[in-house]
């Protein structure tokens, strides 16, 4: 039987400071851990690259798009998400919270997921684990590479996991009707569009791709969730079936009919 799990996606806005490269935001990520040592969920993190990741991904100009990148830029890249990834293990362990550092090339081959090994993730928080994985960029075909976001692991994982929940930690409150006015949008219900502005850009595609990507998380059936990174307390109340600020899409409800 799968192990029912919570995905939670810690974006680099929130876990870097995105102006200041390879700069970790030390006193977020302490926060945020210290929050759930009380949490019993199981959990899964995928974390962004913030000022890591992204940083030299915009230095070497590299898209999600497969090309032959140079070969020093791969190498840079994916040793700072290493990096990035080490120290929100190191951070996690200082917390007793038990994380277990999961490369996305063990469980993706050519973009897609192998099945059996993401399956095998979940099952490893039954040992009181928290595997954490992150976005980086991984080799396709051809002697060709891309970005693999974060936000599209999500997707990938929520395919195969069917999560309890799907988590999206961010810099802001929400998603906002209109970025100018912080009109925040509460709640999407199935069937409805979204209408934003592409505040901040990144290389991965910033709050669009998270969207984006949510979205189709939702269509899959299950609700997202968009909460202030910097406010744990609302990330407990998410995990703890609370009402609380920011967002969630809601997942599209399929009849016993369709769902045979």
């Amino acid at each position: 039987m799968l192990q029912e799990v919570v995905l939670i996606k810690l974006g680099g806005s929130v876990v870097t400071h995105k102006e200041r490269p390879m700069t970790m935001n030390k006193i977020a990520i302490d926060q945020i851990f210290k929050s759930l040592l009380s949490v019993q969920v199981p959990i899964i993190f995928v974390h962004g690259g913030g000022s890591f990741g992204h940083y030299w991904s915009v230095k070497y100009d590299m898209h999600s798009k497969p090309d032959r990148y140079p070969s020093d830029g791969i190498a840079v890249v994916h040793e700072s998400m290493i990096s990035l990834n080490h120290k929100l293990v190191k951070s996690m362990i200082r917390f007793k919270l038990n994380p277990y550092s999961v490369s996305p090339f063990s469980f993706i081959s050519n973009n897609k997921p192998l099945v059996k090994k993401i399956i095998e993730l979940a099952s490893m928080t039954r040992d009181k684990i928290i595997p954490v994985t992150y976005g980086d960029i991984v080799y396709r075909t051809h002697h060709k590479y891309s970005i693999l976001s974060g936000d599209e692991l999500m997707t990938m994982l929520s395919y195969v996991l069917r999560p309890k929940k799907a988590i999206f930690a961010v810099n802001v409150d929400g998603i906002y009707q209109d970025p100018r006015t912080k009109e925040l949008i509460s709640t999407v219900e199935e069937g409805s569009t979204i209408k934003f502005s592409n505040v901040n850009f990144d290389v991965t595609g910033g709050m669009k791709r998270k969207v984006r990507e949510a979205l189709k998380i939702s269509l899959a059936g299950m609700d997202v969730h968009f909460v202030n990174g910097f406010k744990p307390d609302r990330l407990l109340k998410i995990l703890d079936n609370k009402k609380t600020k920011g967002t969630v899409i809601k997942g599209k409800r399929f009849s016993k009919r369709n769902a045979r």
